[in-house]
């Protein structure tokens, strides 16, 4: 019995390496135009401002390496999240753009360097009611969760419905079950179920 032990916490090992992995969200250190956070060790500073040419708004990430987000929008209103998994050597970052409703969020890699690659846009929002608003079109930042497998990565939202391609012509209000992103090798792709 005692020498199938080893045999038996090889197995268990092995086998959940293939499970997936959750991305919790990182702490942010929030201050009036700038948010502070440690990602796997490394301070970064973000610093929310405008671009002089087109005065549309703008995140600059300094830190190990530095990175500006500019938005398509002009006078959005911009928020992220970074979430990671101490286990992997990336992270992801997510930037919601919101233009009296979301325009959705675009989806940035950092890698084990610290780069910072475009992934591709989630063209979705949450529909739903915050406080004692009515039902709009709101980030899905609170709502998103990523998990990891040795295949792809798997985004999904815990929100009843959610509102796919927001201020567009083809803009439908779906039930979130219906619909996940998945990321196979960078290429970031919709999963509905009609």
């Amino acid at each position: 019995m005692y020498k199938l032990l080893p045999f038996f916490f090889m197995l268990i090992v092995s086998t959940t390496s293939i499970f997936s992995q959750a991305f919790e969200k990182i702490p942010l250190e929030k201050k009036t135009r700038e948010v502070s956070f440690v990602l796997k060790k490394e301070q970064f500073k973000a610093s929310f401002g405008v671009t002089n040419e087109s005065r549309r708004p703008k995140i600059i990430f300094n830190g190990k390496t530095n990175f500006t987000y500019h938005s398509i929008y002009q006078d959005s209103q911009l928020e992220f999240e970074i979430f990671s998994n101490p286990k992997l050597d990336f992270s992801y970052l997510v930037i919601n753009n919101y233009l009296e409703i979301t325009m959705g969020a675009d989806i940035y890699l950092i890698d084990k360097n610290y780069q910072f690659v475009y992934l591709g846009h989630l063209p979705i929002g949450a529909y739903n009611r915050i406080g004692n608003e009515k039902m709009n079109y709101n980030s899905i930042l609170p709502y998103l969760s990523i998990f990891y497998t040795k295949e792809k990565t798997y985004f999904s939202f815990e929100v009843p419905f959610l509102v796919v391609n927001p201020g567009e012509i083809t803009e439908q209000i779906i039930e979130s079950s219906k619909l996940h992103y998945t990321l196979i090798d960078k290429t970031l792709k919709q999963n509905l179920v009609e």
